[in-house]
């Protein structure tokens, strides 16, 4: 009798977490990042090391039940050689998803940037498509690169492969002087700013299309001038090939000779051939003022792979003057790696 009640006992102790783990499930965070460094030359700046948008991450969900989960990201930037007090908030949200979609509260990258293609020289220090040598400084400067606190977005589940993603913004307004009592701040709304995207397809392989715009209020802004932006991205992935285009164009609304309007496009090609990858960007800027001339940037590299997560790349960017709004334009010259975990 006594060894039966010990052999159920032993089998009781043995099998009680395995029935704890069906009945509480639970998802494991994912910790993510990506450590990317580059020996460059650049000019008037001489030859040094650049980080690339290193950062580390972690993300994850909970199943709720009935088909609700609870996701959330959480990402810093941190900038590789330098001291630890130069870590940066990147994308930080928490929501739900389910069959409706996915809804996110907190500081994500806007649908208008997400709706871009690969980008062949992001993160680059100045091949990335929302540097200025690549944009041109239109606008913002930014090129619809943004990535904005105080945002509550809604994502869309795919319908025959079309995707809808909106965000609205509500960020601190600063003093517009149209109260009476010239205040120092106005209402705060989720329409500060609006975010669409509408895309189709994927990223990684086949045919890819997306539309966006940005309309973002006076109130954001430091120089208190609303703006919008418009976007058209294309992109064809196939058997080692990466072809895309990006069209988009910018007006701050406020300037009456054009200075900060026009147009923007941007063209990469790829083709992977075994572990080598040769990759090119070429951009162009209309400028909607007759006083400033259009500008243009070229950018070359080769990608070789030296692992699953590691790859070397070097890498060549010339904008002229008209793109860089100076007098010596800018080349760069770099070589780095980047590990991704």
């Amino acid at each position: 009798m006594k060894k039966n009640i010990l052999a159920l006992a032993v089998a009781t102790a043995m099998t009680a977490p395995i029935v704890m783990a069906e009945e509480v499930k639970v998802d494991a965070p994912k910790v993510y990042g990506q450590i990317n460094v580059a020996i460059s030359s650049v000019t008037d700046l001489g030859m040094k090391t650049y980080d690339r948008d290193s950062r580390l991450g972690v993300k994850g969900s909970q199943d709720l039940g009935n088909g609700l989960k609870g996701v959330y990201q959480m990402e810093f930037g941190t900038k590789v050689g330098d001291a630890l007090g130069t870590i940066s908030g990147r994308n930080a949200v928490v929501g739900l998803a389910g069959s409706f979609g996915t809804v996110l509260v907190g500081r994500h990258d806007t649908p208008f940037k997400m709706s871009q293609p690969k980008d062949l020289f992001g993160d680059a220090t100045n091949g990335d498509m929302g540097k200025d040598a690549m944009a041109g400084n239109l606008g913002r400067g930014a090129a619809g690169e943004d990535r904005v606190d105080n945002m509550l977005a809604y994502m869309s589940p795919e319908f025959g492969g079309v995707k809808l993603i909106v965000a609205g913004v509500s960020n601190l307004a600063l003093n517009d002087g149209t109260t009476p009592e010239n205040e120092a701040e106005t209402e705060d709304s989720l329409t500060n700013a609006i975010s669409t995207s509408i895309t189709y397809g994927s990223t990684k392989k086949g045919i890819y299309a997306a539309v966006a715009y940005n309309t973002f209020a006076a109130e954001t802004n430091a120089n208190q001038k609303a703006y919008t932006e418009m976007r058209v991205s294309a992109q064809y992935a196939e058997a080692g090939l990466i072809a895309n285009v990006v069209y988009q164009t910018f007006d701050d609304g406020a300037s009456t000779d054009g200075a900060s309007e026009g147009s923007n496009i941007q063209i990469g090609v790829a083709y992977k051939m075994g572990n080598l990858m040769p990759k090119l960007k070429y951009s162009m800027v209309d400028r909607a003022s007759d006083l400033l001339e259009d500008g243009t940037t070229m950018a070359f590299g080769v990608d070789y792979s030296i692992g699953k997560k590691t790859t070397a790349y070097v890498e060549y960017v010339s904008a002229d003057k008209n793109m860089m709004g100076n007098a010596d334009g800018l080349t760069d010259v770099s070589v780095g790696i980047v590990h991704k975990f």
